[in-house]
Order: structure tokens, then C-alpha cells, then sequence
């Protein structure tokens, strides 16, 4: 996939690295020098030193065939007409930007930016979820934050415990994806018994995470 990011320091390094490790092709633009220098140097990428808000810059990237293009600076205006400027002039079916004020999300929603990222919500869920209970791990938010996956270590006194799964009264949008039990990984079924100790991958809407929680972790 041909993958266009736009912005500087340490979080564009690493994203590169690991893009460029799954085998993806990248450009990345960068409007300051130095950075651009150094990532030339340090990253196996194309890099274009320019401001991407400017037209001939992204086309100098190569935007015309871009798969993908993920903004990624500080200043959402940046962000939102660097990703509108892709889609309306050089046809980037996907774009991802990233909102640094949770209040535009509705406005870069609006102007059909297919992928947003939302820092503070995302950290902010993550820093909830970690202070209902310390037995909740790997929690991973996908589609926006529109459906979250997460690991719950069963807890002796919780209300899941010794029973049965079809014996469990669970919301119909939380779906239990695996067991894992002394290292070995089952498909749960309605005839699965929950020990102690298990751990529990869920699959939930983030609206239906503290339920799950409560019912595996107990109180």
C-alpha cells in the first residue's frame, strides 16, 4: 500500500518503521528541514521537505497515487485541508487525520475524513478502563472508538465464575472471542464453563466495557 504521513517527530519515526516493516510503501512529508534530513537518513522512505497544506507539495509526494494519507500534525486546520486537499484534488480514497480538540471530530466526520484520531478520547478510555479494575488488559479501540477489544481476568467472587456461559446473562452487543486458560486459547461456547483465573477476551461497544468488567472481574 502506497501511504503518505505528514508531520515531524518521534510518533512519525516509529509509525514509519513499523509501516515500512509490514511492507508498505511510504512518502513522508515534513516542512522542517533538519526533521526531513534526518528521517531521509533514518528511515527507508521517500521524504519531501515542504509544507503539505501546499498543493504542489503533495503532488510533488506523489498524492495522485496515494492509497492512503495520514496527517498527523499538531494544528487541526492543518490536518482537516491537507486531507479534504487529497480527496478533492488528487482522489486519496482513504484519509486519516489526526484531532488534537476532541470538539472538531464532529467536523472532520462531516467532511467524510474516513479515519480519525481522537488522542484525548483514546487516552482518556484507556486511563478509565485501567482505573475500574487492575485484571483489564490489552484494551484496543477500533473504528474511531466505535468498538473496543479487551481481556478480563476472571475473579473468584465474580458473578461469571463457576457457571456456565449460556448461563450468564450478557447484553447481546458483548461478544466473549476467547478463553484463555493456562496459556492454551479455546472459542467459547455456550457450554464453555468459567473458572477462576481465566482470562476472557471481549469483544463490546465502549458503552457495555464496565458491564463486562463487572460481571468477569466482579465488583
Amino acid at each position: 500500500m502506497d501511504i503518505i504521513l505528514i508531520g515531524g517527530g518521534k510518533l512519525i519515526y516509529h509509525l514509519a518503521k513499523k509501516l515500512i516493516s509490514k511492507g508498505h510503501f511510504l512518502t513522508i512529508i515534513n516542512k522542517d528541514r533538519k526533521q526531513a534530513e534526518d528521517l531521509s537518513r533514518e528511515i527507508n522512505a521517500t521524504v519531501v521537505f515542504g509544507d503539505a497544506t501546499d498543493k504542489k507539495v503533495l503532488d510533488d509526494a506523489g498524492a495522485y497515487k496515494a492509497d492512503n494519507l495520514v496527517a498527523l500534525t499538531q494544528k487541526d486546520h492543518n490536518n482537516l485541508f491537507i486531507c479534504k486537499m487529497a480527496m478533492d484534488y488528487f482522489g486519496v480514497e482513504r484519509t486519516t487525520a489526526l484531532v488534537n480538540n476532541p470538539e472538531n471530530e464532529e467536523l472532520f466526520s462531516t467532511l467524510g475524513i474516513n479515519g480519525i484520531f481522537n488522542i484525548t478520547d483514546l487516552v482518556s478510555s484507556i486511563i478509565e478502563q485501567s482505573v475500574v479494575t487492575d485484571d483489564v488488559s490489552n484494551l484496543t479501540m477500533i473504528e474511531e472508538g466505535k468498538l473496543s477489544i479487551f481481556q478480563v481476568e476472571v475473579s473468584p467472587d465474580s458473578e461469571a465464575c463457576g457457571r456456565e456461559i449460556k448461563e450468564i446473562d450478557l447484553p447481546l452487543t458483548i461478544v466473549l472471542g476467547g478463553i484463555v486458560r493456562n496459556g492454551d486459547i479455546t472459542i467459547p461456547r455456550g457450554g464453555s464453563k468459567i473458572q477462576a483465573g481465566d482470562k476472557i477476551v471481549i469483544i463490546s461497544l465502549p458503552e457495555e466495557q464496565a458491564e463486562a468488567i463487572k460481571v468477569f472481574g466482579g465488583e
